[in-house]
């Protein structure tokens, strides 16, 4: 039996493909089998899948009619052998030692999951861990983590990431919980999953260490409109409608998971359903009472965030825009806010530099590189962006 099983549901990826399974051959550990189910592609993806199966007697591939992630890791979990499995999306790919990293440490601490961390890699690069504390929680210490799993509520942040991708399980549990979810669900299906295994499983290791680059392509689902997004985030609703007659699922789990359907329905408000004015809840104006009044005003970020920022200054009349500042102006010097470096901006020509975006860490990063590029400290604003359901859920009581 391999140590391990690894996972890879592939449908139409060919152009990111060879490099997933590269990533995956090229792995420390060696004892793993992977199995690649091939989920009715119309792409070159079977042609590759075949050459790689050709060229390493470890790689397997399952062929079936298209049925959507969760049918096709059902398809690779019936068929798994591992003692651990782990799942790769065919579009991303790990660091050579991920798993000799996690299966090492399930082993050495007999857990029945270790979570790891990852690295989100769209137009720039940011880093995210479970927000619990680092080590092995024990049966007595289950009940902490199950209580933060959803949420990690008084710092208003995710407990444990809802990715099955940065994590490995143990498959003699795993498999019944993966097997169980319906393969209708097309929302959150890791998040379902992977708090249906924490109220069966005993012992879990979490890792404050990220080995899993997951992609955002352009062409992504998540940068497309879709008029069915409430019917998939009823779903969520019903699966976890059935999770709250569990012994072990309290009363703050549920509270945190009507949270996270708000948050759902919120995300989809602005960025999901297609509606024409794009991130219309995302985006708190209360940092327009902290300009000074009559400054001319920059914003820094070309994205749709920009934009949003921009719509928003428009109701303070006595602030003036003047220009959008990027340093990857290039991307944006066509779209409905073009983007110019911040050479272009006259030192004098404006007050105040507002960064438009809402990760604190890369928000720090862009502040740095502006005053490398000699604009003051003391012009360049940023204004934390909580979603706006936090505010609520504290109002009322929610965050104990």
């Amino acid at each position: 039996m391999a140590v391990l099983s690894v996972i890879v549901p592939v449908y139409n990826t060919e152009k990111y493909l060879p490099r997933c399974l590269e990533s995956i051959l090229g792995q420390s550990l060696q004892d793993m089998e992977i199995l690649c189910v091939d989920d009715g592609s119309t792409d070159a993806s079977p042609a590759i899948l075949e050459r790689y199966a050709r060229k390493d007697p470890r790689v397997h591939v399952i062929r079936k009619e298209n049925g959507g992630l969760v049918s096709a890791r059902k398809a690779g979990v019936k068929a798994a052998k591992g003692r651990y499995i782990g799942y790769v999306d065919s579009d991303d790919w790990i660091e050579r030692d991920m798993y000799e990293k996690l299966c090492g440490y399930a082993s050495e601490t007999q857990a029945d999951m270790v979570s790891s961390g990852y690295l989100y890699e769209g137009g720039y690069i940011t880093t995210h861990y479970d927000d619990v504390p680092e080590g092995l929680y024990g049966r007595e210490e289950m009940e902490y983590l199950r209580e933060h799993a959803i949420y990690h509520t008084s710092k208003k942040e995710v407990g444990i990431r809802g990715s099955l991708c940065c994590k490995i399980f143990l498959a003699e549990k795993f498999r019944k919980v993966q097997l169980g979810i319906p393969e209708e669900i097309s929302m959150s299906e890791d998040k379902l999953c992977i708090l249906s295994y924490l109220l069966c499983c005993e012992r879990v290791a979490v890792k404050k260490e990220a080995y899993y680059h997951y992609m955002l392509h352009e062409e992504s689902m998540v940068h497309k409109p879709d008029p069915g997004y409430l019917l998939k985030v009823n779903g969520v609703y019903q699966y976890l409608l059935k999770l709250y007659a569990h012994p072990l699922f309290t009363g703050s789990m549920r509270m945190q998971s009507e949270l996270y359907i708000t948050e759902l329905l919120y995300k989809g408000i602005n960025t999901r359903l297609g509606f024409e004015n794009r991130n219309l809840l995302w985006i708190d104006p209360y940092w327009l009472c902290e300009i000074p009044h009559g400054s001319k005003v920059v914003l820094y970020g070309g994205g749709e965030l920009g934009e949003a920022y921009r719509r928003q200054l428009g109701s303070r009349k006595d602030l003036s825009f003047v220009g959008c500042m990027d340093f990857n102006c290039e991307k944006y010097r066509e779209g409905p806010m073009p983007a110019s470096g911040p050479e272009s901006f006259s030192q004098t020509g404006y007050d105040v530099v507002v960064i438009t975006i809402k990760n604190p860490r890369k928000a720090g990063e862009v502040k740095e590189q502006l005053m490398e590029a000699g604009i003051s400290g003391q012009k360049i604003r940023w204004f934390e962006q909580k979603e706006i359901y936090w505010k609520f859920a504290e109002a009322n009581g929610w965050l104990g």
